[in-house]
């Protein structure tokens, strides 16, 4: 068990996590309620021509601005101590220390799973979220032409027994792992040159009673399309303010496709105003997994 201390320890630095998110938020939801369409943490503060944009307050912007980044550093530096304290926590419970750091490590980012057409993610362990089964496979094998060739014939072989079967039926890994783990296996999805969409934001900061908590948002979706915007066309996210902008002005809904999980869904997000700052009640950065 954890000493009094190291518990302590860690409530402390979890209460200044805390701490330093809320500011966070409240600066980020100030920082969408300056300029129409809102000019955010990143937007421009003058138009193309470089002249200030009317009705924003630049300096107040650059202040809030500022002290988001300072924020941010000194959250970097506090979640470095946390993940201390937690692995010293786990020195002296039952959980190892190498569990600890696989599950704070940072994620790789999605990938396409051309056997069952789903995007998927990894899982601390290496196993795969986002599918049926996917406990039983790992993500790095995840689009290696062997593997996939083998799960494909395996589902060749099952024929035409309908949808049940083919997604029960199974075959040994040919991964290096030391285990035979058994690989499921689905429909075979569209060819991958139909997949057009690919990760480019991520929700987070999502305020309860948010325009963007009633459309169904959580933190940690990652953006795949928002309204008509994509991973080619969203020039630094400035898309996604234009796009929030126009929608606000016209009470028009922008439908958002987001990926949870390994699994991706389609919601409908109606920006407008409320209690709270700005008219998501989130923020949107890019995603860099």
């Amino acid at each position: 068990m954890a000493s009094f201390t190291e518990s302590n320890n860690l409530a402390t630095l979890d209460r200044q996590r805390q701490s330093l998110e809320a500011e966070a938020l409240a600066l980020v939801e100030e920082l969408n309620s300056h300029g129409d369409p809102p000019v955010g943490v990143s937007g421009s503060l003058v138009d193309s021509e470089g002249f200030p944009l009317p009705n924003i307050d630049a300096y107040r912007v650059r202040s809030l601005r500022n002290r988001l980044a300072i924020i941010r550093t000194d959250h970097k530096t506090l979640m470095k101590k946390l993940e201390q304290a937690l692995l010293v926590a786990a020195d002296s419970s039952d959980k190892s220390s190498e569990e600890i750091r696989a599950r704070l490590a940072t994620k790789p980012k999605p990938k396409y799973d051309n056997v069952t057409g789903r995007w998927v993610v990894k899982n601390w362990d290496g196993t795969v979220a986002g599918i049926d089964n996917g406990e039983n496979i790992m993500f790095d094998d995840i689009g290696k032409e062997d593997v996939d060739k083998l799960r494909m014939s395996a589902l060749s072989l099952n024929g035409n027994n309908g949808a049940a079967s083919r997604s029960a039926l199974t075959l040994p890994t040919t991964t290096s792992t030391t285990t035979s783990a058994p690989v499921p296996f689905h429909a075979p999805p569209p060819p991958r040159a139909a997949i057009m969409v690919e990760p480019f934001a991520i929700f987070d900061e999502v305020a309860e009673n948010s325009p963007a908590s009633k459309a169904g948002l959580k933190n940690g979706d990652v953006v795949l399309k928002f309204g008509t915007v994509h991973f080619q066309n969203h020039d630094n996210l400035r898309a996604i303010a234009t796009t929030v902008g126009e929608a606000a002005k016209s009470s028009m809904p922008i439908t958002v496709d987001i990926l949870r999980s390994g699994a991706q869904m389609r919601l409908s997000l109606r920006p407008q105003a409320w209690s709270g700052r700005g008219v998501l009640g989130c923020r949107v950065q890019l995603y860099n997994p």
